[in-house]
């Protein structure tokens, strides 16, 4: 991959998605395609990235060689489950979460879960004290290790 900006003929393209390191994102879709036929094409692309992925979290810009031995297990949201009553969140490899306790990461950053699981099933985190809403998952991967510093 170069670095090097390049323009493309949106004419030759049925579909082209664009996604800024914002997360802001542009669809151009220069042929009319119908929507379903286009979000189904991006669900066929996003299932084949998704299982060429390796079998671990990855870290944005981390050497994909290396980061088997710096990653933490994953945590395997999709078969989470929550026990609402107790906010405790069980994960997919049979660790359990308390939600009712602030998760402090290396950062010295205190986290807090916000009462809401995203599209996976992972909880969603809040940095204490902003607005910063990430999965458990990935406060583990970017921040962690991560370690209970406080009760509810």
């Amino acid at each position: 991959m170069t670095s090097e900006n390049r323009t493309l003929d949106l004419g030759d393209y049925v579909l082209v998605l664009a996604v800024r390191r914002d997360g802001e994102y542009e669809l151009s879709n220069p042929h009319d395609m119908c929507n379903a036929l286009a979000a189904q094409l991006l669900r066929i692309i996003a299932d084949a990235i998704d299982a060429a992925h390796p079998p671990y979290p990855c870290h944005p810009g981390a050497d994909i060689e290396s980061a088997p031995d710096e990653q933490p297990e994953p945590l395997d949201g999709q078969r989470g489950v929550l026990d609402e009553d107790r906010q405790v969140w069980t994960d997919g490899r049979g660790h359990a979460w308390d939600l009712t306790l602030t998760w402090g990461d290396v950062t010295d950053r205190a986290w807090k879960w916000t009462g809401a699981l995203d599209h996976v099933g992972t909880p969603m985190m809040r940095v204490a004290g902003g607005d910063e809403r990430v999965p458990l998952d990935v406060v583990r991967v970017l921040w962690g290790p991560i370690i209970p510093v406080g009760g509810a």
